[in-house]
């Protein structure tokens, strides 16, 4: 039967510990802001109302589980242990000198079978709304990365499976190939049909929702991504979400980024992201969506002779190009793959020289997005795009390095990617909790670092100047 302490309870229950919490302790600054009743209005669902015994409260379970993730304790039993004899862990829970702290098994079913993983993000999408209410956060620029999370699972115990996909054809690249050789009296090329393709993966069986990831380890390694989303106004998450390893983020991105348009109500002017989401096709999506993307260049390997590469290549028309050393280039085709091949006006003009790698004429290919990497580039290397290169170490790259130093993101605590998104969904609110308690508290001196302060600070600097 479900059953919840009410205000006067817990209030009855703090009196004991007067003398002996810490009143500046960062428990009892989230203990004054959290709303408890919406958590109850999320957790209440799940219990009937008349049937069986009154139960533990469950509010009390999801305060043990913030105690641990706040200190960063290395698991629900010993977190358990820590509050039988921490006074200010016991006036947060609302508990009396005489009352037992909850089994940690009872937290553990708790967790695992007890609510819906779905709980949690709704508990975290609650405290980035009251955060939002508050002006902490800004519409303008977002920072995007991805980090990998050892899964609790044995590198050695792995089996070879054969997954069948789907393989698709691009339309938006055939299309763009067709236009190019129509241009040039070229046949276009038809569609492809839709085809079965099998792919060797190695699987866990531990942890079968892991991916082998070759990122830290040669030998390799199973693991999680937890894709994320921060704000650099003040470097609230905004979205965390989780995916086997071998899932990259650039092909999540705009997904994520539709998710927290939901949650917030609004999508970025600018977003921050590094080498790995160096795509074509997602910067291609991120400009119909009207977000100005800076991301670092990715250096692709590619076996080329030092004094003949790609990127030495002079544009003279629209057709012609010329290498270093002065040969001219014209167009031959345009392949399915995506590339238009400019080979040698002058059949045999590679013959002899210094750089060539055999006795053929060299091809030279250029891609069908080039146009989207020459504006990548340029916003690149723009005194914006330099500027908030400068800021990802201190937004992004310092969420990821919180989590795992402070509140034990390095490992997954469970297996599976339900679990182990809870586990980040946890760790995301308390980073938020604790950044908004920060905030809230420098208020009482005269310091208001919100969004609509840091408007007027630019306004008066654009006056002045």
């Amino acid at each position: 039967m479900y059953y919840y302490q009410s205000n006067l309870e817990i209030q009855q229950n703090r009196q004991a510990y007067e003398s002996m919490y810490d009143p500046n302790h960062i428990l009892v600054q989230i203990d004054k802001l959290m709303d408890w009743n919406s958590v109850y209005q999320l957790l209440e669902p799940f219990y009937p109302s008349t049937i069986g015994r009154p139960t533990i409260d469950p509010l009390i379970f999801v305060k043990i589980l913030m105690i641990q993730y706040l200190e960063g304790f290395r698991s629900v039993r010993f977190t358990c242990k820590q509050i039988q004899q921490h006074a200010t862990y016991r006036w947060f829970l609302g508990i009396s000198p005489t009352d037992k702290v909850p089994c940690h098994s009872s937290v553990s079913k708790f967790l695992r079978h007890r609510v819906d993983p779905d709980v949690w993000e709704a508990l975290f999408d609650h405290v980035l709304q009251w955060i939002q209410e508050d002006g902490f956060l800004s519409p303008d620029t977002w920072a995007a990365d991805e980090t990998e999370l050892k899964a609790n699972a044995n590198k050695r115990k792995r089996i070879q499976v054969i997954q069948t996909m789907v393989v698709k054809e691009e339309e938006d690249v055939l299309q763009l190939v067709n236009e190019k050789r129509q241009q040039h009296g070229k046949k276009p090329l038809a569609p492809k049909a839709e085809k079965l393709a099998t792919k060797k993966m190695i699987c866990s069986t531990t942890d079968p929702d892991a991916g082998l990831s070759v990122k830290h380890d040669p030998r390799g390694l199973f693991a999680f991504h937890d894709h994320r989303i921060v704000d650099t106004l003040h470097n609230f998450i905004l979205d965390a979400y989780v995916t086997a390893a071998t899932v990259p983020g650039h092909r999540i991105l705009m997904g994520r980024i539709e998710r927290v348009q939901h949650r917030v109500g609004y999508s970025p002017e600018e977003i921050v992201l590094d080498a790995g989401y160096y795509n074509a096709r997602l910067a291609r999506e991120l400009e119909k969506k009207g977000i100005l993307a800076y991301m670092s260049y990715r250096r692709f390997h590619r076996k080329e002779h030092p004094d003949c590469r790609s990127v030495k290549f002079q544009q003279v028309t629209d057709d012609v190009y010329a290498c270093p050393f002065g040969v001219k280039f014209t167009y031959s085709t345009s392949t399915r793959s995506g590339y238009h091949e400019y080979k040698p006006a002058v059949k045999g003009s590679c013959v002899g020289c210094p750089a060539a790698k055999g006795a053929k004429d060299r091809v030279f290919r250029v891609s069908v997005h080039q146009d989207i990497y020459e504006r990548m580039r340029k916003q690149r290397l723009s005194m914006r795009g330099k500027v908030l290169r400068s800021v990802r170490p201190s937004t992004i790259e310092r969420s990821f390095a919180e989590s795992k130093e402070l509140h034990g993101l390095r490992f997954t605590r469970y297996r599976g990617v339900r679990q182990v998104q809870i586990q980040v969904w946890i760790t995301a609110m308390i980073q938020n909790l604790k950044k908004w308690t920060k905030l809230r508290s420098l208020q009482q001196y005269g310091l208001y670092l919100t969004y609509q302060m840091e408007e007027k600070k630019k306004r008066k600097s654009s006056h002045s100047s």
